[in-house]
């Protein structure tokens, strides 16, 4: 678990190695030091353009490249320090007070960013001159709930639901898209543009050409798939009737609940599969054999 201080630094995240493409994954209060209330990701970015330019009063964030690379300038009130991102298993944490800027956007960058808060249009501190000036004056800074393990989850799978889930409760959601000259940002919140509370963020790259990915059913955790970046087909059944989603734009997530089982396959190359999760891992809340997930359908 990262010992986090009051301060920006890189925080490496797991990653966990697949001959069908690797996966890495940031958990509520785990990986980064408080619950996830908002994420968003940035994408299109034109060479030359700045992203950010401002500080938080009250917000932590964590800032990942999940593709490309792209340069976070931090300015904590003394001085300024430049950290280049450029590997989807490290991931910047800043806490408030810190007033920052992007730039160095390379070719396809992808920027996901992780927050504490909700969108507060008051807890932006746009000017770097108002920012100095509230630094200077040594506030304490608000702290971050300690990192503690995940707990189990409160959520308890009722069989009758999980027999009735069918393909048909599976929802293409179109989630805000903000565009503008400086690139597009696509942003949810929870229980807002997503039908539950975020817990747990995972993203699978490098994945190579013909493989699939996924091929299970959960039993308590909702699920949003978004092709952050490229494009892959979402397969969803219910036992007895089958379903293929085209996921292409990073601003259209699949929600799958509990009871249905999915299975992701053709994936252009470099694509991005970014995953939000109800819930923190919990290997019992799987189904990973077809066959049992298919007798439990079929009982009762």
């Amino acid at each position: 678990m990262p010992n986090f201080e009051q301060k920006a630094q890189i925080v490496q995240l797991p990653k966990f190695l697949d001959e069908r493409g690797n996966l890495s994954v940031l958990e509520s209060e785990i990986q980064v030091p408080f619950k996830i209330r908002r994420c968003y990701w940035i994408y299109d970015v034109p060479g030359g353009e700045l992203r950010g330019s401002h500080a938080f009063k009250r917000q932590h964030e964590m800032i990942i490249a999940l593709s490309g690379s792209f340069d976070a300038l931090i300015h904590d009130g003394k001085r300024d320090t430049r950290y280049s991102l450029s590997r989807s298993y490290y991931g910047l944490y800043l806490p408030p007070m810190h007033y920052r800027t992007l730039d160095n956007f390379s070719t396809n960058s992808l920027a996901l960013v992780v927050s504490s808060t909700p969108y507060e249009e008051d807890d932006y501190i746009w000017e770097r001159d108002e920012f100095c000036k509230l630094a200077a004056q040594n506030k304490t800074l608000p702290q971050p709930a300690p990192s503690k393990p995940a707990e189990p989850s409160a959520a308890q799978p009722d069989p009758a639901k999980l027999r009735a889930a069918t393909i048909d409760d599976c929802e293409l959601i179109t989630l805000p898209r903000h565009s503008e000259r400086s690139g597009s940002l696509t942003s949810l919140e929870n229980s807002k543009d997503v039908p539950f509370d975020v817990k747990r963020i995972f993203y699978l790259y490098d994945i190579p050409g013909g493989e699939n990915r996924g091929g299970h059913a959960h039993k308590a955790c909702h699920q949003m798939l978004v092709a952050a970046s490229g494009a892959f087909d979402v397969k969803v059944s219910d036992g007895k009737n089958e379903k293929v989603y085209r996921l292409d734009r990073p601003y259209y997530g699949l929600h799958v609940p509990p009871g249905v089982w999915a299975e992701e396959l053709n994936f252009s190359s470099g694509s991005i599969c970014l995953v939000l999760t109800s819930e923190h891992f919990d290997e019992a809340d799987y189904w990973r054999d077809y066959a049992e997930f298919l007798h439990f359908k079929q009982e009762g």
